[in-house]
């Protein structure tokens, strides 16, 4: 694993493609919102912080009863903003009210768009402050809201452009392109996603999705609970006074008799997985990390190293891993050595 050479080119341009994604993005969709901590009490309505528009409406309407206490605000203020027509700041405002978190003022003419913000949508607002400040909550949104935005697309694309979708952005608020470069990175790590082979360094970095990736959307499931039902082994079926197992258990311990729990599951390849730790270690010094996500980078692989025999601590080291590092790692190109490593975690953990 030594003598190779990081493609640091491809690395920037990808950067900078989703940087530039993110900033287009700010600019179409200003979000003027900042982001709270209050603790929530609860919400009996809730669950809208997935919705693309309907999070952005709430706390748009927020901000304007701030501004104007005591008035009513018209939803296709919002909606014009959005670029979005007149029937769906009528449908904002109705979806918005069988929540309870609007008030809808009727008239006589049929002004069914202009609203009242509740007590309850004000308690709406503070959950979606908060919600807008959990990073796992949010890396797990950016993963799978990025793998369904690359199912709905023709071809390979920038994953930049990603930034322009409606569905980027959870609780109201634009992902970041340090998240969509990591989810990038999670996906890619899974073999979800890939990237196909570029002519040259200065080509954009692309993106498509993979068969798994159109199995795991067909599936229903969440990316991580896709992968984890992946990483079962054998089946297993439990009759009163015995245990039969189908299936292959390398790794796993089976025993029988009453009241026992089997366990099948998959072991690890011990010189695999020394070779991750190495390649790892070697590639290191190349990534251009800074101080404090090198030293983190380091104890994750000393964590590898400790606890990757168990296909269970070993998969979350290795998607923290790719959460700090797999940007790096997923384009160094120049040799195929970032990307054989992406791929060997990924044999040993997906």
């Amino acid at each position: 694993m030594t003598g190779f050479k990081i493609n640091q080119r491809g690395i920037d341009e990808m950067m900078r493609q989703i940087q530039k994604g993110v900033e287009r993005s700010a600019r179409r969709h200003p979000i003027q919102i900042p982001i709270g901590t209050d603790p929530v009490t609860g919400s009996t309505q809730g669950d809208i912080e997935h919705d693309p528009y309907l999070p952005k409406a709430l706390l748009w309407l927020h901000e304007r009863a701030v501004e104007q206490r005591g008035h009513f605000q018209d939803m296709a203020m919002f909606t014009e903003r959005e670029h979005l027509s007149q029937e769906e700041a009528r449908d904002l405002a109705l979806r918005l009210e069988q929540h309870g978190f609007v008030q809808i003022s009727r008239s006589l003419g049929g002004d069914d768009t202009v609203v009242h913000l509740t007590d309850e949508g004000r308690v709406e607002v503070r959950r979606l402050k908060q919600l807008g400040c959990d990073r796992v909550r949010r890396a797990d949104y950016a993963t799978n809201a990025l793998l369904r935005w690359l199912h709905d697309q023709d071809a390979s694309i920038e994953p930049g452009k990603f930034a322009d979708a409606p569905t980027a952005y959870f609780a109201g608020t634009p992902l970041t392109a340090g998240e969509i470069s990591s989810a990038v990175a999670e996906l890619v790590s899974y073999d979800l996603a890939e990237s196909p082979a570029r002519r040259n360094d200065y080509d954009p970095y692309l993106l498509q999705i993979t068969d798994g990736g159109n199995a795991c959307i067909r599936s229903g499931r969440a990316v991580r609970n896709y992968m984890d039902a992946q990483n079962t082994a054998g089946t297993t079926n439990n009759y009163h006074g015995s245990t039969v197992v189908h299936g292959d258990v390398s790794g796993g311990v089976v025993l029988t008799g009453d009241h026992n729990t089997v366990n099948a599951g998959n072991g690890i390849d011990a010189q695999a997985l020394a070779g991750l730790v190495q390649g790892l270690r070697d590639v290191a010094p190349q990534l251009g990390l800074d101080p404090v996500d090198a030293e983190d980078f380091e104890a994750e692989v000393v964590a590898l190293e400790r606890d990757g025999g168990d296909p269970e601590r070993g998969g979350r080291v290795w998607r923290r891993i790719m959460r700090l590092a797999g940007p790096a790692l997923t384009t160094a190109v120049a040799s195929g050595v970032g990307q054989q490593l992406v791929e060997l975690g990924a044999s040993l953990y997906n």
